[in-house]
């Protein structure tokens, strides 16, 4: 008999849940995070609570989602949503404890190449968001996607921008700065963009290439050990979650989790 800490549990879908079920699952194998919800379920103002309530059970049985949907606001669980979006929406609802797992802060920074004047605008963030769109090739690799992300762009001619200090437009270079690291780093791979042939979103399909562990600037170090994904297109798609504990892969797919024997990030790929 497997030990009782190793037996992973699914939950049920109740129509078109899977986005919600996927993101939840992530939730509960992070550690830090379902041991913050659980310290903080007595804060009735936060969704803590139904999270710890959930998570409890979780650990016993298939577990129902009914009362987090509610929390939520969704109306029709036969609607598909976007993960990422509620990945967001559950954090923005979460105590402060448990949801800086997650938050990050980033700084952009606007250099005037005239006279050096430094403008900089903090803004805190759940995700890094890497465009597949941008890619020249059919494959696409999140190390030069997160090298993209953090370099430093030059305005000029048209493009200039106007600094205060020379009270003029002038060149300029803006640049990403990551100011607090989270401890728990989140990539967006923005698959879907907007064809305006059609007018209509389009799912881009490329290769991506995703590493073992990524290397942010400052020297921060991430190692992979969970990826929601999403299968089809836009309107009509499925949701699931891979999610590495004991250095053992799981998939959790609704109400089915699957050990995944000889698992490596190279199936990611797709």
């Amino acid at each position: 008999m497997p030990r009782k800490s190793s037996v992973k549990y699914g939950l049920s879908n109740q129509g078109a849940t899977c986005y919600l079920n996927s993101v939840l699952q992530v939730l509960f194998m992070t550690e830090d995070f379902r041991a913050a919800v659980e310290r903080d379920k007595a804060d009735t103002d936060c969704i803590d609570r139904h999270l710890a309530t959930l998570f409890g059970v979780l650990k016993e049985r298939t577990a129902d989602t009914r009362g987090i949907t509610g929390t939520l606001g969704i109306n029709s669980v036969y609607e598909q949503q976007d993960a990422a979006e509620y990945f967001e929406r559950i954090l923005s609802l979460a105590s402060p404890e448990a949801s800086q797992i997650f938050r990050g802060l980033l700084t952009h920074r606007t250099t005037c190449c005239t006279c050096r004047a430094e403008n900089e605008t903090d803004g805190a963030f759940w995700h890094l968001p890497l465009a597949l769109v941008d890619s020249c090739s059919e494959h696409y690799s999140v190390v030069d996607g997160v090298e993209e992300y953090f370099r430093a762009s030059d305005f000029s001619g048209e493009n200039q921008m106007y600094c205060e200090q020379c009270d003029a437009k002038s060149d300029a270079t803006v640049e990403c700065v990551m100011k607090r690291h989270p401890e728990v780093l989140m990539l967006l791979l923005k698959r879907f963009d907007f064809d305006y042939r059609y007018m209509t979103y389009v799912k881009i399909n490329h290769t991506v290439n995703v590493p073992s562990t990524l290397q942010i600037p400052e020297n921060q170090t991430y190692e992979l050990y969970a990826v929601v994904d999403h299968f089809g297109d836009l309107r009509s798609g499925h949701y699931t979650a891979a999610v590495k504990d004991e250095e053992r892969w799981y998939n959790f797919n609704d109400h089915r989790v699957t050990l995944l024997d000889d698992y490596s990030v190279d199936n990611f790929q797709r």
